[in-house]
């Protein structure tokens, strides 16, 4: 007589499974494509930079030009501005009026980007600034120092949600 060989259920469900998937095989669906974080997370501060680089020039661009109404629509309603001078102000109208005496003194101003980073709807920009002064007491000057922009996204715009200036 032939001995029987007796395997419980459980051990032939496992002794199954183990056939059937190889040791190298990944725990993914057939034809899912595993998702790469990090190249998402580079395409987004990608697409980010391109956005705040065209914001920054274009914020050079109405200061050069004494654009006063262009230069305020780039801050938020609700935007903190700490420019060379060292005042605090609070929103926009705040930042129009400032500008439309400061604009007069101050030349062209240049940013420099040292570090970006993003993260959700916010941005933030930390380089430096040369400012020309073209009349009053500093005529035929310049101040440099530090900057740091923080950008906001609402809806689809970014613009400028916080700016210090930090003459060095």
């Amino acid at each position: 007589m032939r001995p029987h060989a007796f395997v419980s259920l459980p051990a032939a469900v496992a002794l199954a499974l183990s056939l059937c998937v190889s040791s190298g095989a990944s725990a993914q669906t057939p034809g899912y494509q595993q998702i790469d974080i990090g190249s998402i997370r580079a395409e987004y501060v990608s697409e980010v930079l391109d956005r705040i680089n065209d914001l920054l020039a274009d914020w050079g661009g109405a200061w050069g030009g004494d654009e006063i109404d262009e230069l305020s629509e780039l801050y938020w309603e609700d935007a903190l501005l700490i420019p060379p001078g060292g005042q605090l102000l609070r929103g926009r109208e705040e930042i129009r009026d400032y500008f439309s005496t400061a604009l007069g003194d101050h030349a062209d101003i240049e940013a420099f980007m040292l570090d970006f980073d993003a993260s959700g709807g916010m941005s933030q920009v930390f380089g430096n600034y040369m400012l020309g002064f073209a009349s009053g007491d500093g005529a035929g000057t310049t101040e440099s120092g530090t900057l740091i922009t923080v950008y906001m996204l609402r809806g689809r715009n970014w613009k400028i949600r916080s700016q210090v200036f930090m003459p060095g």
